[in-house]
């Protein structure tokens, strides 16, 4: 490789890892602490059981094949 293209290479790596960066920093303040239980909206947090039964019938069809 020639110097030219040796540059170009560095200058994508610093980019890769600046924009690596700033989502990495963006989807820490957004989401918080991968470690910190967040609000649960009891609404949606459960699964009714109908539901859990159609999804345990169509699991169980699928791998009966």
């Amino acid at each position: 490789m020639n110097k030219d293209n040796l540059r170009k290479l560095e200058e994508r790596k610093e980019a890769l890892e600046e924009q690596r960066q700033t989502m990495r920093e963006f989807i820490e303040e957004e989401t918080g602490s991968p470690h910190s239980r967040g609000p649960v909206d009891e609404d949606t947090s459960h699964v009714p059981d109908t539901q859990n039964h159609f999804i345990s019938e169509r699991n169980f069809r699928k791998y009966q094949n």
